[in-house]
């Protein structure tokens, strides 16, 4: 008989996770770790270095300018605090709870987390580090707060310790007044939907991984001290065992250094407590067969040093990446500012010797015949106006100097054109130009050609909508529907009542088509220009009516910025319905359903006739079989019963028959009887 696979023991599962763990590690540290500190060097400008001493030390910031534009660009669509997502309602969930869901969504990622300091780092590292990841999860916490209470019954007393969130009641007695005084201590439960970003050197993935959700290993290994872990609930006897290991490696690393602006040479202090020692702490999500009967399921698997803290079985890992420059097929994608790097370096050069030539030409070097001077100093301290002795006319001339190569400025022209086709950031999306503006250019023309240089950056806008806000949403509210979140928040100086256990899990969210430069603008003006033409048109009637008129007013305002156009426009006015094209598919969609559910019921309904008719059937059968055997046991008990009788008689016949014989033998005895007592005739 072949022997069952055991389960995994802590030991097996730590060396299996930690061999995932140190592989993706020593591939970061051998490939991307490198490339982002010198990403980062370049843009805090520290590279490249001068060539020489006492040379020009400018360095251009090619690599900071076009990070920082496209940053910018970026946070201006989606942290203006306008709603660019929005769920999407079907027969499972209805247009006023999408709408609800929307607004959760919005104002978890922007009121409960600093959504726009989130979205500027996630922005920042996927530009500067070819990804970034943010950490999506919910995160359980509670408050407490102390009162005080007074002039209390004791059945009020009794009830107020009976609250749920009173975690600690401390009453006494005043015999004075026969009421209960003392405190007590409030437990709030402040959980909530947490997103962090989380920094390049922190996240792992293993190296042939396409995405987070495929990946079969991906962790967030981040330095903590043994207070944090104890403070994050595990057992105290054993953290404390956990011994230091290279938490000061990944604190002082290359690329964290660069971008502190730190030196190489630090100085660690050690530790006042064992408890403030810093260890590194892995939270790995991976892919394995721990107990066969399962089979290969996600699992949550923290540990630090070589003692597994915490095991357990999830759904999902919490990240989300936002890839720039996506590559199919691998997961990072091309790294944005290290497209730059050869421009900065080319303009640097090119600078520095434009630079060196200047203070060469300003400030040139002399021949001077030996003993031609009366005073050297004269000529060395170089005072505007002063007089140099000489002894003779030609004492002095300056170095013969070489005029600067008139293709400079040619090259760099040239190259900033290249760079404008490497990043996709050119002159006209950072700012008008006199070159852009002539008497030929019309604002519409000048709008059109800033359009079309920002195309590039469009397509970086919809990588970040379509794989990183709706993705970020639709985790949210899937946390939300599974920790059944309760809460009022408030919307437009409004109360909304919270309630996600009502809801269903979004699978789809659309994303607004206003993320280039000036399409909200144009949307806007062909909506004034509808509106016009519209509104002259007489013979429309009832189909233009005050409701419509307020529609088109309320989009064109919301369009240009306008959140509150009905506050302006009357105070009575009719509030903004739903989209109709939208409630016409979310119709659609639940008049289908209720065919679907009308078809369902009909065949339930003819399964159940034809159920029925068999157990009537079956009843039927039943009460045959029923009367067979009332009949069959009759059979029996008549003939049994003439059996019986047919017995009796022969008994009763056999008794007759006795008694006739003993009748019989009694007479013959008895003739027998008289016969011998006569007397005997003598003989003759």
């Amino acid at each position: 008989m072949a022997k069952q696979p055991a389960i995994l023991t802590e030991a097996e599962i730590f060396a299996k996770v930690s061999a995932k763990s140190q592989n993706s590690v020593s591939w970061f540290d051998s490939r991307l770790a490198r490339e982002r500190e010198r990403v980062t060097r370049y843009l805090n400008g520290e590279l490249p270095k001068r060539s020489s001493e006492g040379s020009s030390s400018y360095v251009s910031s090619d690599v900071y300018d076009s990070v920082e534009m496209q940053r910018s660009q970026l946070l201006e669509v989606f942290a203006n605090g306008e709603q660019i997502a929005q769920f999407d309602p079907d027969q499972d969930m209805n247009i006023e709870s999408c709408r609800v869901a929307t607004e959760y969504a919005s104002y978890t990622i922007f009121r409960l987390n600093e959504g726009y300091n989130i979205f500027n780092s996630v922005i920042h590292d996927g530009l500067t580090a070819r990804a970034g990841v943010a950490k999506v999860y919910w995160e359980e916490k509670h408050v407490e707060s102390e009162e005080t209470f007074e002039g209390l019954s004791f059945e009020d007393a009794h009830a107020l310790a009976a609250q749920e969130d009173v975690s600690d009641f401390d009453a006494d007695l005043d015999e004075a007044t026969g009421t209960f005084h003392g405190t007590l201590t409030r437990k709030k439960d402040v959980s909530r939907v947490t997103i962090d970003p989380v920094a390049p050197e922190e996240f792992l993935i293993e190296p042939l991984a396409t995405s987070v959700c495929g990946a079969t290993y991906c962790g967030h290994r981040t330095p903590k001290t043994k207070a944090e872990l104890i403070e994050m609930g595990y057992p105290k006897h054993l953290v404390m065992l956990i011994p230091s290991d290279d938490a000061v490696e990944l604190q002082f690393s290359p690329e964290v250094l660069a971008r502190t602006h730190g030196t190489t040479s630090h100085n660690v202090d050690e530790p006042i407590q064992n408890e403030l020692e810093y260890v590194v702490y892995y939270e790995s999500y991976v892919r394995m067969m721990i107990d066969p009967a399962k089979g290969v399921r996600l699992y949550k698997i923290c540990h630090a040093g070589e003692t597994i803290l915490a095991k357990e079985e999830v759904d999902k890992a919490p990240f989300i990446a936002y890839i720039p420059l996506p590559i199919p097929h691998v997961f990072y994608g091309n790294n944005f500012a290290a497209r730059v790097i050869h421009t900065q370096n080319a303009r640097t050069v090119l600078f520095r010797g434009v630079l060196d030539h200047t203070a060469i030409t300003s400030n040139p070097r002399y021949m001077v015949v030996n003993g031609g001077l009366m005073n050297p100093r004269e000529l060395l301290d170089n005072r505007m106006g002063g007089i140099v002795n000489v002894r003779r006319p030609d004492s002095v001339a300056p170095f013969q100097q070489n005029a600067l190569n008139p293709y400079v400025f040619n090259v760099l022209g040239m190259l900033t054109e290249n760079n404008d086709k490497s990043t996709g950031i050119s002159a006209l999306s950072q700012g008008l130009n006199k070159d852009a503006i002539s008497t030929q250019n019309s604002q519409g023309l000048v709008d059109n050609m800033m359009k079309a240089s920002g195309q590039r950056g469009k397509i970086m806008a919809r990588n970040f909508a379509v794989n990183f806000l709706v993705p970020l949403m639709l985790e949210v509210v899937r946390l939300a529907i599974v920790h059944k979140d309760k809460r009022v928040i408030e919307v437009a100086g409004a109360p909304l009542n919270i309630d996600a256990e009502a809801w269903t899990e979004r699978t789809t969210c659309t994303v607004s088509q206003h993320l280039g430069y000036g399409d909200k603008d144009m949307a806007s003006n062909k909506l004034a220009q509808a509106y016009q033409m519209l509104a002259k048109d007489g013979g429309l009637g009832n189909m233009f009516g005050p409701q419509q008129r307020f529609e088109m007013l309320h989009d064109m305002a919301k369009l240009s910025g306008f959140n509150r156009f009905s506050a302006y426009l009357d105070p009575k006015a009719p509030p903004p319905q739903p989209d109709p094209i939208k409630t016409a598919e979310a119709q659609a969609k639940t008049t289908s359903a209720q065919a679907s559910m009308l078809t369902a019921q009909t065949k339930q309904q003819d399964a159940n006739r034809l159920y029925s008719l068999d157990q009537t059937k079956v009843a039927q059968n039943a009460a045959n079989i029923h009367l067979q055997a009332l009949d069959h046991d009759r059979t029996n008990d008549r003939q049994d019963t003439e059996t019986a009788a047919r017995i009796q008689q022969g008994e009763d016949q056999i008794e007759v028959e006795r008694e006739k014989i003993a009748a019989q033998l009694r007479i013959a005895a008895h003739n027998a009887a008289a016969k011998a007592a006569q007397p005997q005739r003598p003989q003759a």
